[in-house]
């Protein structure tokens, strides 16, 4: 599994030179222009040198202190009061006659301290001393091997720090003028801490150092490593040897000197030249770039074809024909092949440019069910066997294997080969619905999933024809035969032996005794959680069934195996595939040696069982960030945490966390609570922040936890504060209002002391004076509670409403939607041009975190402010803009129509596009936006079957496909107006591309911009 990061992605420059993981678990990066990056998995942040030097090494130390070394600086990083890492330098405890050095291009923290190595200059810091060594001519690159020193003197040879002083060693003198870029334990560690060593050369060769000669040591890849530079060399922890080229990317080899790999720009690599190699605690290999890095997982069972290894478009099918393997994607039919260095690479297979449904593996030919017919495939070009229909799927008959059934939008074809010709045998009588899945029992009778129209089996006589023969014969089993199975959910496939339905309620088997289709009992409790509906059910050679799940509303989209125990009941196991845990899958294929494969939208992923995989392993949460409001910085994550006081005016604050766990890290998941204010854990989410708003006065203890790809549980990280009253609720605003009063006590029976003849008058008069106060302290108080009800609904930073306005006011508006839709002459209007649904518009800023990045989260603020009076300036009176959470923006626009979606879309993208956001100090920016939209009711024929939720998730995956469709564009839907059968409309998922797919919306692509 390979993972780059851009220059765009870390918002640093390009070059970087070495690499550093600290205790917790972060990575760190020497940049070249932008000092010291921090990675915790989720964000990154940037640690500034003095006058903005280049940062070329770092080392860390047994404290877990992570030491930097410059261009003309030399320091180390340290937590601040706030615990914000922040650089010292050391340059202070140097004598000013050595300071004038240049590039700090190695460091190192060994027992007897700290080294920091330049072309002239050496120097070791040891607690409050600092040891000096100079060049005679000058140094070129220093290595700590064993905790020994040492260094290659230009034409001196190499030598090693001893007692103090720097001698050569024997036979060092050979490298008086050959370059050495690489020393390396060989073979294990004497008694006195030596050992052999392995020394790489850049026009030599390799040696292996003994202490007193130097042997050669022969490589199959020696031409390789001296044309495309040697710069860097490192054991992994599978005992393979890692040379880093300045030209070729990384050459893998083993203890014989054989080539086991390469990494290179060509297989998915973001740059192919690699300044510097560093192995992370789960054995990921990090790659310091000339542009960018990059991340491999070199012990992950898990490998993966993305795009640049050629695949084109989302894989639908998957099969292997005649040893090799063959993806069937939505844009044409792509084989593997092998390279001369062992790296695999996908070909797209002439002739074939449609979507492939299904593969057929024939022995003499492999058959192809496309949308546009099936082709034939048998070495040459393929060849169209059957044209103009769509084929789903594809079975060859074991009872008759010259047969082959095809499943089509409409029936059933039968297709068989008579000496060396296919003969279409026409359509199968009595099967009439869309064929999705076939599947073959062991009496030789033919099973088929059909859409709205449940399950049916097919038993032909074995002189059966379409034009004669004996009769077929056509069993339907739908839902009279099983109350709890959806109709036309099924899916059929024969499992274990056995004809077995993938069905939204679990899997189901047919009862031969009963003719009845039952819940199988050996699945009936597979999933903790409640029902889902499996898919894509494949056996591998162990008996695992490996399998797509997912729930009724979508919200758990989970690949993993079923694992048969005791008495034949199967268990549930995600754990090796949650690396792509909440990812669709659409094709599953098991080869013959276990080794699985699974298709989906972003590429192929290969799983090998074989791997040995740690499920067990710790995991941290770790607190990254606090700010305020305004995104003053209250914590920095470093060091200890201290409790933070923050004044009502200030009662919001914005908290960062992260799990700094590279292995699988988009499976990474989080759940928070606030105590103070939550009573239960939230739900699980892929969100690293947490905004809280409007906090009232108390004390609070933030609390989160991480969940790996595996299910492992982390330790909590906490983070404990507290908001100050307002004024008007503090105790000596209490004990002046008891004094006030007193003294108005006081005064009114002064005033009834007066004279008898007064009496009456003064009463009055106080009475007067009472009733006007408690007047107007109830209008105030009146005022004060409206206010604070409009506090709660209003997003301090913006003035727009926020997420709870949402809650609060919803209802009334579906509400209304839905009584438009429940008029008869609303329902026969069957055009976009009706003014009378609810329109859902989600906005995000592109690469907002930017902003925030690189010129301070008050710029961000002023940049959301002014996309506050974008949306005002966009949208009519009546429609409502809402700050949905950090950059997104959510506007709901009232009595509309798919058609008007279009035009705010497009007229909120332009303004953007347009607008100079203005970042204050005479600095402005552009930026553009993405732009999702729904409608509800989300289907015109069901408008009861989706709620407003439902209708804005629709809408964030319209928003999330302008981002993939490369963002400052929209992506809207309209309903299709497809009569929904009211059982088959609660099953539909909230899914874009499964709707759009089974023709219930229509997707609305904005036009490219000017």
């Amino acid at each position: 599994m390979l993972r780059n990061f851009s220059p765009m992605d870390y918002g640093a420059g390009p070059q970087n030179w070495a690499v550093v993981q600290d205790k917790r678990g972060l990575i760190y990066v020497a940049n070249g222009d932008d000092g010291v990056l921090e990675f915790d998995g989720s964000h990154w942040r940037r640690i500034a040198i003095p006058n903005r030097s280049t940062v070329r090494s770092l080392a860390l130390d047994a404290d877990g202190s992570i030491y930097v070394g410059c261009v003309g600086e030399l320091g180390y990083l340290a937590p601040d009061a706030r615990g914000r890492l922040r650089y010292v330098s050391l340059l202070d405890r140097i004598a000013p006659r050595y300071r004038g050095f240049a590039d700090v291009w190695r460091t190192f923290a060994a027992p007897d301290g700290v080294y920091f190595a330049t072309s002239k200059l050496i120097f070791r810091f040891e607690e409050n001393h600092v040891d000096v060594w100079k060049a005679q001519t000058s140094f070129h690159l220093t290595f700590l091997v064993r905790n020994r020193f040492y260094v290659r003197e230009t034409n001196r040879g190499l030598m090693e720090l001893s007692a103090g002083k720097l001698k050569l060693v024997d036979g060092g003198e050979r490298f008086a003028r050959e370059k050495i870029y690489a020393m390396l334990p060989w073979g294990k560690t004497t008694a006195d801490g030596g050992g052999q060593l392995l020394i790489g050369t850049r026009t030599q060769g390799w040696f292996l150092f003994d202490g007193h000669r130097f042997r050669p040591w022969k490589t199959e890849a020696d031409a390789e490593i001296k044309r495309e530079q040697i710069y860097d060399a490192q054991w992994l922890a599978n005992d393979r040897l890692a040379v880093a080229t300045l030209q070729g990317g990384v050459i893998l080899l083993d203890r014989q000197g054989r080539e086991t790999g390469r990494l290179r720009r060509t297989d998915g690599l973001i740059n192919d030249t690699v300044f510097a190699m560093y192995q992370d605690r789960e054995n990921g290999l990090w790659l310091a770039l000339d542009d960018g890095l990059a991340r491999v997982d070199m012990a992950s069972p898990l490998s993966y074809f993305s795009p640049n290894s050629g695949l084109d478009g989302s894989v639908l099918s998957i099969g292997r024909y005649r040893g090799t393997l063959y993806v069937g994607t939505t844009k044409g039919l792509f084989q593997l092949q092998h390279g001369k260095d062992g790296n695999a690479y996908f070909s797209r297979v002439p002739g074939i440019r449609d979507q492939i449904w299904d593969l057929l593996d024939m022995g003499r030919s492999l058959l192809v069910g496309t949308s546009m017919g099936m082709f034939e495939l048998d070495g040459g070009s393929p060849r169209l066997r059957l044209a103009d229909q769509t084929v789903y799927s594809l079975l060859r008959s074991r009872r008759d294997p010259a047969r082959v059934f095809l499943g089509l939008p409409d029936g059933l074809e039968a297709m068989r080969l008579v000496h060396g010709h296919w003969l279409d045998e026409g359509r199968v009588p009595g099967i009439a619905g869309e064929v999705r899945s076939l599947a073959e029992d062991a009496a030789g009778r033919i099973w088929m999933s059909l859409s709205n129209d449940g399950a049916a089996r097919l038993t032909l006589p074995d002189d059966w024809k379409t034009d004669g023969g004996g009769a077929a014969r056509v069993e339907h089993f739908d839902t009279p035969h099983v109350a709890s199975m959806k109709t036309g959910d099924a899916l059929v496939y024969n499992i274990a032996g056995a004809i077995r339905f993938a069905t939204a309620r679990g899997i189901y088997r047919f009862d031969d005794r009963t003719q009845r289709i039952v819940a199988d009992p050996a699945f009936a409790h597979l999933f903790a959680q409640g029902t889902r509906q499996p898919s894509l059910l494949s056996e591998d050679n162990r008996g695992r069934i490996w399998m797509y799940t997912s729930d009724d509303s979508d919200t758990i989209r989970q690949t993993g195996a079923a694992i048969p125990g005791p008495g034949g009941i199967y268990h549930w196991d995600p754990r090796p595939l949650r690396a792509f845990s909440g990812m669709g899958v659409s094709a599953i294929h098991a080869d013959k040696d276990g080794v699985m494969w699974f298709g989906a939208n972003d590429g192929l992923y290969r799983y090998d069982p074989s791997a040995p995989v740690h499920y067990s392993k710790p995991l941290p949460a770790l607190l990254d960030k606090v700010t305020d409001h305004a995104g003053r910085l209250l914590w920095g994550g470093a060091g200890q945490a201290t409790p933070a006081t923050l004044p009502w005016a200030d009662n919001s604050l914005r908290i960062e966390y992260s799990s700094p766990n590279f292995d699988s890290s988009m499976a990474n998941r989080f759940q928070v609570m606030l105590e103070g204010m939550d009573t239960q854990w939230s739900a699980w989410s892929k969100e690293t922040y947490r905004d809280y708003t409007n906090l009232h006065e108390g004390d609070y203890r933030f609390r989160v936890r991480s969940r790996d790809a595996y299910g492992n549980l982390s330790k909590e990280a906490t983070y404990a504060f507290r908001v100050l009253p307002p004024w008007y609720r503090t105790w000596w605003a209490y004990l002046a209002g008891v004094a006030l009063l007193g003294v108005a006590i006081w005064l009114a029976f002064q005033m009834r002391s007066v004279t008898l003849r007064r009496r009456n008058l003064a009463l009055a008069r106080l009475v007067a004076a009472r009733t006007r106060e408690l007047s107007a302290s109830h209008r105030a108080l009146q005022r004060a509670n409206a206010a604070l009800v409009d506090l709660n609904i209003t997003d301090a930073l913006t003035g727009l409403r926020n997420r709870r306005y949402v809650l609060d006011h919803i209802e009334q508006d579906v509400a209304t939607a839905q009584r438009n839709y429940s008029k008869p002459a609303c329902r026969e209007i069957e055009n976009t041009h009706r003014n009378i649904d609810l329109l859902f518009l989600m906005i995000d800023i592109d690469h907002f975190k930017e902003i925030n990045d690189r010129h301070g989260h008050t710029a961000g603020d002023r940049v959301l402010m002014q996309m506050r009076d974008i949306l005002q300036a966009a949208t009519r009176e009546m429609d409502t803009p809402v700050r949905w959470g950090g950059e997104e923006f959510l506007v709901i626009a009232r009595f509309a129509s798919s058609d008007f979606g279009t035009v705010i879309a497009e007229r909120v993208r332009s303004m953007v596009a347009q607008h100079a956001f203005d970042l204050g100090n005479g600095q402005t920016i552009y930026r553009t936006c993405s732009i999702g939209f729904a409608l509800y009711p989300l289907l015109a024929d069901a408008p009861q079957r989706f709620n407003w939720e439902d209708v804005i998730n629709i809408a964030d995956q319209c928003l999330y496909a302008a981002k993939r469709n490369g963002r400052n564009c929209w992506v809207g839907v309209q309903s299709m107006h497809k009569t929904v059968a009211a059982d088959a409309a609660a099953g539909l998922p909230v899914n874009l591309d499964v709707l759009v797919a089974e023709g219930y919306l229509q997707l609305l692509v904005s036009p490219a911009p000017d």
